[in-house]
């Protein structure tokens, strides 16, 4: 099928695709901002408080020794159509429509693909990546519309990563998550933070927000639209990125709320 393609751009940007599934997450953990991007957040000198008097406090029932504060259980919506998908490596779950397929960047098929184009050093270099500390943070990737891909736009994908965010409240996961999008911009091209807010996403604490950025600079006509959710549990932080090109943006972010409604730490 791919033997018949003719022409470099359509070539780079299939490519590309595969590259932009690999970095769109992990190129901040693995490049300028490491691992240490998911260190526990710096605590803050708080000063010692003047103490002032204060009435008799009302005893009250102490909390039973070695009880843990309950932790939010996970509610989601699978739509209708839905095929579940669940990483036991990583331990989290989602759904996707119809139409989707899983892109194994640890698979032969990319590996072929890369031979194909002629692209084996940039296989080697993602391999090295995939093997790393970091590598091992990214989790699951699902793309569609990959014909899109064959003729030099961008396909509709998302990427999991999941890494260790000990004592991170939702706030410490925007400012993550800032930096994240920041560490991509070479590979993105010019992203721009539309939205990023601190909420309560499938009833857990969580980071949503939208960007766009324009992929000009990395060879491509086209401007790309993602969305993303951060969950926070189990002193991990769960985060998902969808893209998709900018101008199927009113078509593409139902479905990519509809998966975010799906998508749960197990």
């Amino acid at each position: 099928m791919f033997g018949s393609i003719r022409g470099r751009r359509p070539r780079h940007s299939l490519w590309l695709t595969v590259a932009l599934a690999g970095v769109l997450l992990a190129a901040g953990c693995g490049g300028g901002a490491g691992a240490g991007l998911f260190a526990p957040p710096t605590p803050t000198f708080t000063p010692t408080a003047t103490p002032t008097p204060s009435p008799t406090p009302v005893p009250v029932e102490a909390a039973a020794a070695g009880v843990a504060t309950p932790v939010p259980t996970p509610q989601v919506t699978i739509p209708q159509g839905f095929t579940g998908v669940a990483d036991e490596r990583l331990g989290y779950s989602f759904a996707v429509p119809r139409g989707w397929s899983e892109l194994d960047l640890r698979g032969s098929q990319v590996q072929t693909l890369a031979g194909m184009f002629g692209m084996g050093d940039q296989i080697a270099a993602l391999n090295r990546f995939l093997d790393s500390p970091e590598g091992q943070m990214l989790g699951e990737i699902y793309v569609t519309d990959l014909t899109s891909a064959m003729f030099g736009g961008l396909p509709t994908l998302l990427a999991v990563v999941v890494a260790d965010a000990p004592g991170y409240t939702a706030e410490d996961a925007k400012q993550l998550v800032e930096q994240l999008l920041a560490s991509n911009a070479s590979v993105l091209g010019n992203v721009r933070i539309d939205n990023l807010q601190a909420t309560t996403v499938n009833n857990l604490p969580a980071v949503q927000g939208t960007a766009t950025a324009d992929l000009a600079q990395v060879g491509m006509n086209a401007a790309a639209f993602a969305k993303v959710v951060a969950l926070l549990a189990n002193d991990q932080v769960y985060l998902m990125v969808l893209l998709a090109q900018e101008n199927q943006r009113t078509a593409k972010e139902p479905v990519f709320d509809q998966i975010i409604g799906t998508f749960r730490p197990e």
